[in-house]
């Protein structure tokens, strides 16, 4: 990144192809907006006067993206108040005494207790105190709270207390909502610091307001005085007579000020592990230009708010790696919007969805995908197999729905998810499928947990027989691309097609399950003369001739597998009627 320094009324961030620096690059185009910015090849031009407004706005991205998903919106929007208000003057016959009570003290214990209970509350409080007794009216407000709730019985005493609690409790939300500092509204400075704990600090800690031992609350002057005012001081300075380089961009350097040690994970303590540079004298020193553009890493990953996040290194040019991550911040959005599970891994496997539509824009082979977790890195790189799988995929139908829409072996897999797996709360079939392929692993462990979870009938298992056959089709595709596997996927579809008609020769669905299990661990254990035996049994019991494929691939275990998780799909009971039937 080659910086314009002087009078020049552009700063230039040029893309290396580091993933660091174009998360950095990606998240200053957020901030700033596109009429604070340019493109110029592979640099991100921005324009000298947007270092006027860039603490703001950087706030003001965080808010925005992330604000609505925190408690501490359903205090500083105008719905509590109204909420309030609504209660302040409801008619006594209008009122529904057990409603109201459990509402009220659902937002009062979980929303507003909890908030101005809490460390952040009186740091941001400091700076504009309110003009009532904060800890006070809030023990009052408790009380009367439980005294509520003993008048539940009787509505006209009941109306009465909740008027005057109500009248309370507005003090709180008006504060929130209407008090200003600094030009600002104060709210802005509680979700600030709210959203610095929950995803700034997902990519630096440890300095300005991010550091426990800030001297001020003021976190808006802190990263003002800390990272924007030092680039204004360079870019006026001479620099000619400088003697060191930026380690990140080559700019000259008066003094070895600013490390990597506040980027988590990445850098490291110079005082105190001085063993980690090359002869104990570290020389990895930043420019203040590009400690400003790391400190938007934050800006430009796409974050949830359980600490996990996802970054595309598109290296094709800036506009389409601007482009790419924003069509998984805008997945993300939408999973917010529709209460979905929002989960960074799902919102880019819907977004590398959207990419496969436009594959003469974008590259998908040699994608770089960054992923973030629990103050953790790690990548993975999308290969030109990988990607021509993942292609065909989405290309191949799967169905056609009653109303018309054409799902593909991708798309058919959007809405399967197991509850409770593995110690996550939810997990995404997609998700597991996108992340075994990213490292080049084949899916038979994941076909053979989810057909077991379905032959047990596991209640937390939100995925059909059909969705599992999908996965199989995948999973040949893989095969095909990866090694010289001669199956077909006529092969496949006629062997399900003979584990449902053996299915359908079973009067007790039991004896159906039992079958499938025992098939299932004997595939597990690649145990091919155990695997027949069971099928001849069965087709003997039937009186019907055992599929000749089954005899034929015996030497080829992989085709043997595959063949064997397309049985025994076919032959599991289809409980839920799929939408291939409706």
């Amino acid at each position: 990144m080659q910086g314009s320094v002087g009078n020049e009324p552009k700063i230039r961030f040029e893309s290396q192809g580091g993933w660091l620096e174009n998360a950095g690059i990606v998240g200053l185009a957020r901030i700033l907006g596109k009429d604070c910015y340019s493109i110029e090849g592979n640099s991100l031009l921005v324009k000298m006067e947007a270092l006027n407004n860039f603490t703001r706005n950087y706030f003001k991205f965080f808010i925005n993206e992330y604000g609505r998903q925190t408690r501490l919106v359903r205090i500083t929007n105008e719905g509590a108040a109204k909420k309030l208000a609504k209660w302040q003057a409801l008619d006594v016959d209008a009122v529904d005494p057990k409603v109201i009570y459990n509402q009220l003290e659902n937002w009062y214990k979980n929303y507003l207790k909890y908030y101005v209970d809490s460390g952040s509350f009186k740091k941001i409080s400091s700076l504009a105190p309110p003009a009532f007794d904060v800890k006070a009216t809030l023990k009052e407000c408790s009380q009367e709270l439980k005294n509520l709730k003993k008048l539940q019985k009787n509505k006209q005493e009941f109306n009465e207390a909740l008027q005057q609690l109500a009248g309370k409790l507005l003090n709180f939300t008006n504060y929130f909502q209407h008090t200003k500092f600094n030009n600002l509204d104060l709210k802005d400075y509680f979700m600030a610091k709210t959203l610095s704990y929950i995803v700034i600090n997902n990519a630096w800690s440890g300095i300005s307001f991010l550091n426990p031992q800030a001297k001020t609350a003021d976190l808006y002057q802190d990263y003002e005085d800390t990272f924007v005012k030092p680039v204004i001081e360079y870019l006026k300075a001479d620099h000619q007579k400088d003697v060191y380089q930026c380690a990140a961009c080559g700019r000259p350097l008066k003094k070895q000020e600013y490390p990597y040690s506040f980027l988590n994970g990445l850098g490291y303590d110079v005082n105190r592990k001085t063993s980690n540079a090359w002869l104990f004298n570290n020389d990895q020193f930043m420019c203040p230009i590009c400690r400003l553009m790391y400190t938007a890493v934050s800006a430009g990953f796409n974050y949830n708010m359980q600490h996990q996040g996802i970054f595309i290194n598109q290296n094709q040019d800036i506009a389409t790696l601007i482009s790419v991550n924003g069509k998984v911040l805008t997945e993300l959005e939408r999973a917010v919007e529709r209460k979905q599970l929002v989960s960074p891994w799902r919102a880019f496997a819907q977004s590398f969805q959207e990419m496969f539509v436009d594959s003469s824009k974008y590259s998908l082979a040699d994608i770089q995908v960054v992923n973030y977790q629990d103050g953790q890195y790690s990548f993975n790189l999308v290969s030109k197999r990988i990607a021509n799988v993942l292609k065909k995929a989405n290309d191949k139908q799967a169905f056609v729905s009653s109303s018309g829409q054409v799902f593909t072996l991708l798309s058919a897999l959007n809405s399967a998810y197991i509850k409770n797996f593995r110690g996550q709360s939810s997990v995404s079939l997609y998700e597991e499928m996108l992340k075994r392929l990213l490292i080049s692993m084949n899916l038979n462990s994941l076909i053979s947990d989810t057909l077991q979870l379905k032959i047990v009938r596991n209640p937390d298992l939100h995925i059909n027989v059909y969705q599992i056959y999908n996965l199989i089709q995948i999973n040949l595709l893989y095969f095909k691309e990866m090694s010289d596997l001669a199956l077909t996927d006529e092969e496949l579809k006629k062997m399900r097609g003979s584990g449902k008609n053996l299915g359908e020769g079973y009067d007790n669905e039991n004896k159906r399950q039992s079958l499938a299990y025992q098939l299932l661990q004997a595939l597990k254990t690649q145990n091919n003369d155990q695997f027949m035996n069971l099928l001849l049994n069965a087709y003997l019991y039937q009186k019907k001739l055992v599929p000749k494929n089954f005899i034929r691939k015996m030497s080829s275990q992989e085709e043997f597998n595959q063949l064997g998780y397309a049985f025994i799909a076919g032959l599991i009971p289809n409980i839920e009627k799929s939408k291939e039937e409706k």
